[in-house]
C-alpha cells in the first residue's frame, strides 16, 4: 500500500515538473527534439544512479572492513548517498515529465506527416 501512495506522490511531482517545464518552454517542435530532450534526461538519470551505485560500493567496502581512501569519506556517508539517491529520483521525475510533454507535443501535431510513431504500419 505504501508503494501506491509513493507512486501517486511521484506522479504528482512529475506533473508539477511538466507544468514548470511548459511554463518555461514551448511544446517540442518535432519528435526528434522531443526524443533528444527525453534521452538527455534519461542519461542524466542514469549518471546519477551510477553515482549512487559507486558510492554504495565504497560503503560496502567499509562494511567488509576494506580500507577506503580517506578522500572518499565525506562523499560516501549514508547521508551523502541519500542525497545522491534523491538527485537520481529527481532526474527520473524530469524524464517522466518530458515523456508526457512529448505526448502532448504529438497531440498538438496530430496528422502531420512523419510526426506519428507508427508510420503506415498500424493503420
Amino acid at each position: 500500500m505504501a508503494m501506491n501512495e509513493l507512486r501517486k506522490e511521484v506522479e504528482a511531482a512529475a506533473m508539477a515538473e511538466l507544468n514548470r517545464a511548459n511554463a518555461k518552454f514551448p511544446l517540442f517542435n518535432s519528435t526528434h527534439e522531443g526524443y533528444a530532450v527525453i534521452l538527455e534526461e534519461a542519461e542524466e538519470a542514469q549518471e546519477a544512479m551510477e553515482n549512487v551505485k559507486t558510492s554504495l560500493a565504497v560503503l560496502w567496502d567499509r562494511v567488509k572492513g576494506i580500507e577506503v581512501a580517506c578522500f572518499l569519506d565525506e562523499d560516501t556517508t549514508p547521508t551523502a548517498i541519500f542525497h545522491r539517491a534523491i538527485d537520481a529520483a529527481c532526474e527520473m521525475v524530469q524524464t517522466a515529465a518530458m515523456l508526457l510533454k512529448y505526448e502532448m507535443s504529438l497531440g498538438a501535431k496530430a496528422g502531420e506527416k512523419g510526426e506519428n510513431t507508427h508510420g503506415d504500419l498500424c493503420g
